[in-house]
Formats: structure tokens, sequence, C-alpha cells
């Protein structure tokens, strides 16, 4: 094994391990605000962060089969299954 193959190996881990924790952030991000859109009374602003959420929610359920820490409350109220 060469010490170029290593290199890249553990680059690929590192840029994806930083695509999930990206993708986490911004899951909690679309959260956050669509908490506030429903808190507001803005339908359409809560619903359209809804669909947002769940086509993040799904990009983290291909990126990892593993559970997904504080987002699992999220994911029970959410149907992310593709239609």
């Amino acid at each position: 094994m060469s010490v170029i193959g290593s290199g890249k190996r553990q680059y690929a881990s590192a840029a994806a391990t930083d695509n999930l924790e990206e993708l986490m952030a911004l899951a909690r991000m679309i959260t956050y605000a669509k908490a506030v859109a429903e808190d507001l009374k803005i339908d359409l602003g809560a619903q359209s962060l809804d669909l947002a959420l769940t086509a993040v929610t799904r990009e983290l359920r291909r990126a990892t089969d593993e559970d997904l820490p504080g987002l699992e409350p999220l994911l029970a109220d959410i149907n992310i299954e593709l239609h």
C-alpha cells in the first residue's frame, strides 16, 4: 500500500464525515426555522421547511446506517419515504 493511496482514503473519510456533520447541522437549522414559522403561524413557510427537512433527512439516511443523534424525535414525526 502506498502512502499516497492511504492519504487519499483518509481525506475521503474526513470529507464524508464533514459532509455528514454539515447535513446534521442543516437539519437542526431547518428544524429551528420550522418551529419559529409554526410559532408565528406562517403556514406556507412551515410547510416549505418541512419539505426541506424531509429532503435533508433522506440524504442523512442514505449517508449512514447509524442512529442520527439529536434527530430521533424529529424523524419519528415525519415520513421520509420516497413517493
